[in-house]
């Protein structure tokens, strides 16, 4: 007989891991277009106001189509998990209702910037205009952040007497921003949110310069390469630093979730800390082990005690694929972060990065790897709180639509992601090819 909360599960992950990288793109866009304007105005460069207008229609195109993800999204709450939003709706939602604030606000400046950029007396007001919209971008990330931080780390409501008899009292709707979790989540997501991001256009811009032969061609793209990069790195340094501090902010305030990560079967001291490895019959097999390291960078002594899965209920224990995914996040993350240092250090140097080959296909694979880890990160988490949606209060299982008449709709939902992901690209295709680059430059 079929499971209708397997579906539920795999509607809301495959819908997120779509809409994940739309959001990420609408965050960073502001942010390019905004340098963009700056160095046009202030160098009167005609390359960076082609770039700009470029990467307007790319906004909007990608604005419009992020906001009907956004919408599905919803719906997905809504038909999918009945039982989390009757709880959320009550104690949690302020963050949603602010969250609607922010589409608003970017909205609105975003039309005044299509439409009257070309009008203000200032120069530089087309850039005021921008920042506004910049902001309502990140801060619609911030704001779903908050409500996924309330998800790891509740607050808000006396939770005992909710699991005693299901009674909501005691309710603080703001108190969801003030969660234990809200710092170290939001920073984490702004700085990958702007590194994955502005890692696809790096590798766009270094894939067409693989590519291009012509002159005014190759000057646009290295121009537009040049000021993605520069992105990219500030949002890879911001992601190393943040992840380590999430990683230490698991300790204390989700240490099952740590446990899982790190793969503890048992609460010890000197930790070490375990690089790959298979769970089997109570024990770890082939993995690497190097001594003290888990302790030294949880607890900042090499003598630190850290948690260990068998101070909690097997029942409650996260999948432990999460393991690997976070070796292989820790791995990938800081290759890529070798090889943007590398590209960095060279351009620093003047040296001419963007026109050798090599580099540019160093360039192509960090941006994939970028939104790779971006996906992978984001199953870290939510794989990581499993088997529950709100951190001990309610699994998915309690949470679920349980009903066969899910299905259907389930099955719709996935029909139209599949469907958002080509004719996004057949609509970015279609407007630029009408506009072509050569005759804009």
């Amino acid at each position: 007989m079929l499971d209708p909360t397997l579906f539920d599960r795999f509607t809301m992950g495959f819908s997120l891991s779509v809409h994940i990288v739309i959001a990420v793109i609408g965050v960073v866009l502001p942010v390019l277009i905004i340098i963009s304007d700056y160095l046009w105005l202030r160098n009167n460069d005609n390359y960076y106001k082609v770039l700009s207008g470029r990467l307007t229609t790319a906004f909007v195109i990608l604005f419009a189509i992020g906001t009907a993800s956004g919408m599905l999204v919803a719906i997905n709450l809504l038909f999918l998990w009945p039982n989390f939003m009757a709880l959320v709706g009550q104690v949690a939602m302020s963050p949603v209702y602010l969250e609607v604030f922010a589409f608003f606000t970017e909205s609105i400046f975003l039309t005044v910037y299509i439409f009257y950029r070309d009008v203000f007396r200032s120069r530089y007001a087309r850039i005021i205009v921008m920042i506004p919209v910049a902001i309502g971008a990140a801060m619609s990330a911030v704001l779903i952040t908050v409500l996924n931080s309330f998800m790891n780390t509740p607050v808000g409501f006396n939770i005992p007497v909710y699991l005693q008899n299901g009674t909501i009292t005691n309710v603080d709707p703001f108190a969801a921003f003030s969660a234990p979790a809200v710092g170290i989540e939001v920073s984490h997501v702004l700085a990958t949110s702007y590194f994955a991001g502005a890692g696809i256009f790096v590798a766009f811009f270094a894939l067409m310069l693989l590519y291009d032969r012509d002159k005014k061609l190759r000057i646009y793209h290295t121009k537009a390469l040049k000021v993605s990069f520069i992105v990219m790195v500030i949002g890879v340094v911001l992601s190393l630093i943040t992840g380590v501090l999430s990683i230490e902010g698991l300790y204390s305030i989700q240490p099952e979730k740590f446990a899982a990560i790190e793969m503890n079967l048992n609460s010890t001291a000197h930790a070490p800390e375990i690089i790959g490895g298979i769970y089997q019959n109570g024990s770890i097999s082939y993995a690497l082990l190097v001594p003290d390291l888990q302790s030294i960078l949880a607890t900042g002594s090499p003598s630190g005690a850290v948690p260990g899965l068998n101070q909690f209920p097997r029942n409650t224990w996260p999948p432990l694929i999460i393991h690997v995914l976070f070796d292989f996040m820790v791995i990938a993350g800081a290759c890529t972060g070798l090889f943007l240092s590398i590209v960095f250090l060279l351009f620093a140097l003047k040296r001419k990065v963007f026109e050798n080959g090599f580099t540019l296909k160093l360039l192509v694979l960090s941006g994939i790897i970028s939104v790779v880890l971006l996906e992978n990160g984001w199953m870290v988490d939510e794989i990581g709180r499993q088997p529950w949606i709100i951190y001990n209060v309610m699994t998915v299982s309690q949470a679920a639509n349980t009903s066969l008449s899910i299905v259907p709709i389930a099955t719709l939902i996935v029909a139209i992601y599949l469907l958002v992901i080509p004719l996004t690209y057949l609509a970015l295709t279609r407007v630029f090819k009408e506009r072509r680059l050569d005759k804009e430059l």
